[in-house]
């Protein structure tokens, strides 16, 4: 995630509800949004994961038809252009391809201390992975990244401007759409919007496509009168349809465990260094600008049984050399308490910090949206109900406790590592290291990773919290669908934003599909027509 965009014109800057977590910083939890072309796609950290088998062949379970696995899989490919050539020799084209929108490549830049927490993973039997996006889904990978020769490939980039020329194509910048029209049929008749503090409506002559979001979809939806009843009648918005909407809202909760590394050494960053690196991306488009540092270096790890095919945590990786500004940027974009802010401060002046992020990959008990008020441009409330379940702190437990054993190996040991005991004023009574204590400091110090999701969830009749189909039509509503990460039924286990373009891709063959139908049963009439006129012309 770029920090530096945090809170900028280009990002919503949402906000959750407080809760009893997130006591780690100075406000409640931070939702970064998208607020350009592209999206949040846009402003991410630009991972290219997809998820495993299981996420997929469980939304099928769950009664979306054509959600599996291998169904998905042709639309992860149609939107890529993969420039790594040996993934082709490994697999041939069975998990990638060439000559899509997306280009998707290695990151340019290596931090050399990846090779010490792979190497730490590596003696306590873990293993690497070229290719995490294919059949094989523990373990730890240098994931790949939306990168065109080292610049961020972004959904605006590798589609939008592509497209631009298209005569079927407008784009309305700086507009902000506040109301899907509904009429007393039920049938979307198209939007308002607000543009330069004027009001228009928009008329859909076939359907409306809401693409907004998992934060920006339940609300425009909620304010058009689709969504739950007892909510829409608090709020005095006349119900048109009753609907699940803003429930089913899931996201990855990550704790951030802090290593101190060569106290007291030579700083291994200089001046030059960061000249350097400057001078390299502008130039050549390489060197450490144009990656993300050690951040495309994840681990997926089952804490219960390493040997199941399948993960339950993630860990994300961070590295902060001494006199770098990256622990400057990191500190003003997370906002943490004064306490900890200071704590982080004058730790970096004696450390090199290593930053591993326990990452819970499911959700035991969704959130929520709702709306604030009945003002489009008031931010909606965010309860996003992190740590509700038992078993999620269990896991987070568990996931802490390993990244203790990888501190142990003989390659962390090089570099002399220290557990950081970060002072948070109510965990200080209780035993450090303790399950109490880390419950505490999970508390207090995790927070999102930014893949929130869910809240127009896909499903079918039987399920009551469903809002779209299998084929992303909004459920009783005519000429309406939902396309975005909002429909997910259960979050991925992994970064969202491939899967987002994924369900693009699926929801555009979708559209096509249904509207050819119709332009084939038109062009049959007409080509009727005309075959009865000639036989009357000829009698």
């Amino acid at each position: 995630m770029p920090l530096a965009l945090f809170r900028t014109r280009v990002d919503w800057q949402y906000y959750t509800e407080k809760s009893n977590t997130g006591l780690g910083y100075k406000n409640s939890h931070y939702w970064p949004r998208g607020k350009l072309l592209g999206g949040s796609g846009s402003i991410n950290a630009n991972l290219y994961i997809r998820g495993n088998k299981r996420d997929y062949d469980t939304w099928e379970e769950l009664g979306n038809v054509g959600w599996n696995w291998q169904d998905v899989i042709r639309y992860f490919k149609r939107s890529e252009d993969n420039k790594i050539e040996h993934l082709f020799e490994l697999t041939g084209s069975q998990y990638h391809a060439k000559g899509g929108p997306m280009k998707i490549d290695y990151f340019y830049s290596v931090e050399m201390m990846k090779i010490a927490v792979e190497e730490g993973a590596f003696e306590l039997g873990e293993v690497e992975h070229m290719d995490i996006n294919a059949d094989q889904h523990i373990g730890w990978a240098n994931v790949f990244g939306n990168l065109d020769n080292g610049r961020r490939c972004s959904p605006a980039k590798g589609f939008l401007i592509q497209a631009a020329n298209r005569t079927n194509l407008h784009i309305v910048k700086n507009a902000h759409v506040t109301k899907v029209n509904v009429n007393e049929k039920n049938e979307v008749e198209g939007v308002e919007l607000s543009l330069k503090d004027k009001k228009f409506n928009v008329k859909s002559t076939k359907e409306t496509i809401v693409s907004a979001g998992t934060v920006n979809t339940p609300q425009l939806l909620m304010l058009s009168g689709i969504g739950p009843k007892a909510h829409l009648d608090e709020m005095k918005i006349p119900v048109k349809k009753d609907l699940a909407v803003g429930k089913n809202l899931q996201d990855h909760f990550a704790i951030p465990i802090y290593i101190g590394f060569h106290k007291n050494r030579n700083a291994t960053t200089t001046i030059q260094d960061m000249s350097d690196m400057v001078y390299s991306y502008v130039m050549h488009n390489k060197g450490s600008l144009s990656g993300v540092g050690m951040l495309n270096l994840v681990g997926f790890y089952n804490t219960l049984n390493n040997s199941l095919p399948y993960p339950d945590i993630q860990f994300h990786t961070l590295y902060f050399r001494r006199i770098a500004p990256q622990m400057k940027g990191y500190l003003k974009a997370m906002q943490f308490a004064p306490e900890v802010e200071k704590y982080m401060e004058k730790a970096h002046e004696k450390y090199d910090i290593l930053c591993l992020m326990v990452t819970l990959l499911k959700q035991d008990v969704p959130g929520k949206i709702e709306l604030r008020s009945t003002d489009p441009f008031d931010h909606p409330k965010i309860f996003p109900n992190y740590m509700a379940g038992k078993s999620e702190l269990e896991t987070a437990i568990r996931g802490i406790r390993r990244i203790q054993e990888y501190m142990k190996t003989e390659s962390y040991k090089m570099h002399d590592p220290d557990l950081f005991k970060i002072d948070l004023k109510n965990c200080e009574l209780l035993d450090f290291d303790s399950d109490e204590y880390w419950e505490c400091y999970i508390r207090h110090m995790g927070t999102t990773i930014y893949h929130p999701v869910g809240t127009s969830k896909m499903g079918p009749d039987t399920d009551k919290d469903a809002v779209v189909s299998d084929e992303l039509k909004v459920k009783g509503v005519k000429g309406l669908r939902v396309v975005d990460a909002s429909i997910m039924p259960v979050i991925i286990s992994a970064n969202t934003n491939a899967a987002a373009v994924m369900i693009g891709e699926k929801g555009a063959d979708m559209i096509k599909n249904e509207w050819k139908k119709f332009d084939k049963k038109d062009e049959d009439e007409v080509s009727k027509d005309s075959k009865d006129d000639k036989v009357g012309e000829e009698l």
